[in-house]
């Protein structure tokens, strides 16, 4: 049975309580779809209109594949993963983004996302501590920008360009997500992502639709089909890659949801998208969340307690996401003050 609410106010998904009186409430968006682009379930308009951010990067790096940059420069999976994926900083991360550059001639230099601190706590406090800085190796896209580059030395095109929205490879990202997503390129809206790389737009149905076709991309080119299948493959067997090997929701579920291949990834401003198997249907399933206010806070117990109420997350989560569905609010005394409402 469907069940789908729509209100021209956006729903509250999300309250925060402390005693007897809720203190904070977070609004939002989230649907499910198959692989098909039924609708199965939704909390506020469908059709709600919302950038992707990094929940992009498993269409960017399908691009990749496809463009045939791939295989010329002998990518790996787990290179494959950290494409797509936004990654914590960690050694292993700039040491393999570092790797990556080398196959094509290239250095940070040529990286143009800009700099930020680690997202891994213990990464940038160890910069910190020996007295160095975070470089565009650390930025948590360099993994997609460095597979854009390598896109755009094998389509022979310029490579201090590389992010403009016309170029062959960034074109060919927008066509991905237009067939994945099943929408005409036209609707997609497209700006400027924090990392300076082209971002799209697009409805809340339209991006649980591809992450159901992630998993299984049905009604697709070969070509295409093959490429969201290895991406999603390498995310799961490498999901350290995909976020971090700590506090990272997109790691931590993709480690637990084998059995129903359960693959996320994580959007700036309060996004997520997630895809499994569904074996009562033996269809792929796809969930977007939004919310309003861009709240991480909001976001994840969310997307945990939806995941949970379709079976793909057990009913007790295990001890690396309980913080992230933070179910009590606890003080600086670890006492109990207040509640997490998760009304999905």
């Amino acid at each position: 049975m469907h069940q789908i609410e729509s209100d021209t106010v956006t729903p509250v998904l999300v309250e925060l309580t402390r005693g007897d009186l809720v203190e904070v409430r977070h609004r939002g968006y989230a649907c499910v779809v198959n692989s098909e682009g039924e609708v199965i379930y939704a909390k506020g308009d469908p059709d709600f209109k919302t950038y992707l951010r990094s929940a992009a990067k498993p269409f960017q790096a399908a691009a990749v594949i496809l463009s045939g940059a791939a295989a010329r420069f002998n990518l790996e999976d787990r290179e494959i993963a950290i494409l797509a994926g936004s990654h914590g900083g960690e050694s292993f991360h700039t040491q393999l983004v570092a790797k990556i550059l080398a196959k094509g001639g290239l250095t940070l230099a040529n990286l143009q996302c800009g700099t930020h601190p680690p997202l891994d706590d213990v990464a940038r406090h160890n910069l910190v501590r020996n007295g160095e800085k975070a470089t565009t190796l650390h930025h948590n896209c360099s993994g997609k920008h460095a597979g854009m580059l390598l896109t755009a030395l094998h389509n022979e095109t310029s490579i201090e360009n590389y992010l403009d929205p016309e170029q062959p490879g960034q074109r060919l990202v927008k066509k991905v997500i237009a067939e994945t997503a099943g929408v005409d390129e036209g609707e997609i809206v497209v700006a400027i992502d924090g990392c300076s790389a082209p971002v799209h737009g697009i409805s809340i149905k339209a991006i649980a639709r591809l992450f159901a076709r992630l998993i299984r991309p049905v009604g697709l080119d070969q070509e295409l089909a093959a490429a969201l299948t290895r991406v999603a493959l390498a995310m799961r067997k490498y999901p350290e890659m995909v976020a971090g090997s700590r506090g990272r929701i997109c790691t931590e579920i993709m480690k637990i949801g084998l059995d129903c291949e359960v693959t996320g990834k994580a959007g700036a401003e309060g996004v997520y998208g997630v895809g499994w198997f569904d074996a009562k249907s033996s269809v792929g399933l796809g969930l977007a969340v939004k919310m309003e206010d861009g709240q991480q806070r909001g976001r994840d117990p969310v997307t945990l307690k939806i995941l949970q109420k379709f079976g793909v997350m057990p009913e007790e989560l295990p001890e690396d996401l309980k913080p992230m569905a933070a179910e009590k609010l606890t003080n600086w005394q670890g006492k109990i003050i207040g509640n997490t409402i998760v009304t999905v």
